[in-house]
């Protein structure tokens, strides 16, 4: 299937997409994971402080990168502790999403290689939104990212470190041609070792850190693993497609995860009472921008209960398998949702919008995205016993209907700031001009 432009199919899988579909798709998902960064953060911001939001930034990512990067580099096959497994391990995490961040790496030997952004749009955004100002450049450049890429490439060997060559900040008009940063990754044998985040042993803890993904046939085409040499130039259409639908689902997992750490974190810090308001707003920040990317990406007009459907199962919010969710259209203005027996509604700790669906099932978080769709859908908890015939060990129900004499829902305030720079960003497949950036590098 290379668009969703045809009828509502209840069964779709993502095994069924076109490959550059499931590829652009995959690379959507990377993507969510910045806006599900950018919407919750500004919430803390506004909540707690500059502070907090470096604070739970950083527990973020320290409690989750090493959980995903070992994760898929098994997916992989791409073990080892040295260089070259790291490197591969930044083409796939979540952290840099292909086309938003314009990665680029130079793998020099086992014990050395370079990574530089041509491009960051995360740093952009900064840049941009804050007219350069160096204290907000610091706080994202060196504050977050010194701690955070130290723990993702600790995660493939304790005495590897990141050190930057150059790197923000800036004056606004003098962000070098080459790109804003470029770091060397290395072993370094003498060095003391650096302590996990306290909070990471508890989210390595989750049914979502051990959940496993049932395996797949080859489909014997493409790269079926990562077990081979280091792509500098890797895209993630180079992957057999059966290695890219598990792939996939191992991207929506890594969003969750960070959601997940993002939310145990303040939740940590400032209180158990505060992450059920937190993820509300949160999933009410971002869904205009998700519910527009997923339009793009799979060709989604209207505003039926099709529509509304289409965007549902296709939230990058929601990670398959972990989420056991149905979905059945019963009129053009009426469908049901229903929450199977899973790992996600059994996890003994509640965290993160997904979740929302079993912490608050009154006000599940999804109804935000239907609303985005309809602004005169509405969500209310049903008995499970009116889903009838649904096959699987049903825990909870909703009726969506499309009510043309609500009050329509508003859009958030902050949805056009969690948009800014990520609206229209190309996710087509390129790879990208390594001689242009050599030379620039003078390399």
């Amino acid at each position: 299937m290379k668009d969703y432009t045809g009828a509502f199919d209840p069964s779709l899988q993502l095994h069924d997409l076109d490959h550059g579909l499931l590829a652009h798709y995959a690379r959507e998902v990377m993507l969510a994971n910045h806006i599900h960064d950018r919407s919750a953060l500004s919430v803390v911001t506004l909540d707690f402080g500059a502070q907090a939001q470096t604070d739970v930034a950083c527990d973020e990512w320290m409690c989750t990168s090493p959980i995903y990067n070992a994760r898929l580099r098994k997916l992989l096959n791409a073990h080892g502790d040295d260089v070259g497994a790291a490197l591969k391990g930044f083409q796939f995490d979540i952290g840099a999403p292909h086309n938003f961040a314009a990665f680029h790496y130079d793998l020099i030997a086992p014990d050395e290689g370079y990574f530089w952004l041509a491009d960051c749009g995360p740093y952009n955004y900064i840049h941009d939104v804050t007219n350069a100002d160096h204290e907000a450049e610091v706080q994202l450049c060196v504050h977050m990212e010194d701690p955070t890429f130290d723990a993702t490439v600790m995660a493939v060997n304790p005495l590897m470190r990141c050190t930057p060559i150059h790197r923000p900040p800036f004056k606004k008009d003098e962000v070098p041609e080459v790109g804003p940063c470029k770091w060397l990754v290395s072993v370094q044998r003498e060095i003391g070792l650096v302590e996990d985040c306290p909070l990471l042993a508890e989210v390595q803890d989750t049914l979502a850190a051990q959940f496993e993904f049932d395996s797949l046939p080859q489909d014997g085409t493409g790269m079926a693993d990562y077990s081979g040499e280091f792509k500098r130039d890797f895209r993630l259409d180079d992957l057999s497609h059966s290695t890219l639908v598990t792939t996939c689902k191992e991207f929506m997992l890594d969003v969750f995860l960070l959601n997940y750490s993002c939310h145990h974190s303040i939740a940590h810090r400032f209180g158990e009472d505060k992450i059920a308001n937190i993820a509300q707003q949160q999933y009410h920040h971002l869904a205009p921008l998700t519910v527009h990317r997923l339009r793009q990406c799979f060709g989604i007009e209207g505003d039926d209960m099709a529509a509304i459907l289409k965007v549902l199962q296709f939230n990058p919010f929601l990670p398959r398998d972990y989420f056991d969710v149905g979905y059945r259209q019963l009129s053009p203005n009426r469908a049901q949702v229903w929450l199977n027996d899973c790992a996600g509604y059994r996890e003994a700790r509640l965290r993160g919008i997904a979740s929302l669906m079993v912490s608050d099932p009154e006000q599940p978080g999804f109804v935000r995205l239907a609303q985005e769709v309809n602004p005169c859908a509405i969500v209310r908890q049903i008995d499970t016993g009116e889903v009838a015939d649904a096959a699987g060990d049903i825990k909870l129900a909703w009726e969506i209907v499309i009510d043309e004499q609500a009050e329509p829902a508003t859009q958030s305030a902050m949805a056009q700031v969690i948009a800014h720079q990520m609206w229209d960003i190309d996710n087509t497949t390129h790879r990208y001009n390594y001689d242009y950036y050599d030379a620039l590098a003078g390399e």
